[in-house]
């Protein structure tokens, strides 16, 4: 990963306000976020968080794409999702403090704001209502996750129901 300064303004306030998890926090404090993170522009290819390793930032993409990839218990590894600009990734690690669920890797080049565990640690000091207000759209987003990832179980969980159909007509449906 290259830490370089980013001409131009790629990030600002007002750019933090419309990603999810930063949504209603007031313009100061999201300055101050801003002043405290660093920009980072990446080559495609660059792997940005490693499945397992610990967790010390999350990442909102600015430009460029990232890929959420899982490895399954076999090894294989499965994309879950593309991230575009206003994208976050890694606020997990805020609310559980484990190690980092998935990997992600750069599509195309990317710019990246990174914000460091100290600087939600400073948020929390310095202005604790803005951090509960942080962690309650983190929570949503979480949830608005899970619902999503909860429909593809449902659906997917239909479309083996009907395929055992379709391939064992004689016998009922393995579930419902």
């Amino acid at each position: 990963m290259l830490d370089v300064d980013v001409s131009g303004p790629v990030v600002d306030a007002e750019f933090l306000a419309q990603v999810p998890i930063f949504g209603g926090l007031p313009p100061p404090t999201l300055a101050q976020l801003v002043s405290a993170a660093s920009v980072r522009r990446v080559e495609a290819g660059v792997q940005l968080i490693g499945e397992s390793e610990l967790a010390t930032s999350v990442f909102v993409v600015c430009e460029g794409e990232l890929e959420i990839c899982k490895r399954g218990t076999d090894g294989s590894e499965f994309r879950l999702a593309v991230l575009k600009r206003g994208d976050c990734v890694g606020e997990m690690s805020l609310i559980d403090i484990q190690p980092r669920s998935a990997t992600v890797r750069t599509l195309s080049p990317a710019v990246i704001l990174a914000i460091d565990n100290a600087g939600s640690a400073r948020l929390y000091n310095e202005h604790p209502e803005a951090y509960l207000l942080l962690v309650l759209n983190i929570a949503r987003e979480i949830s608005r996750r899970l619902r999503r990832a909860d429909q593809i179980l449902a659906d997917l969980g239909h479309a083996v129901d009907e395929l055992w159909a379709h391939v064992h007509p004689n016998l009922a449906p393995r579930s419902r």
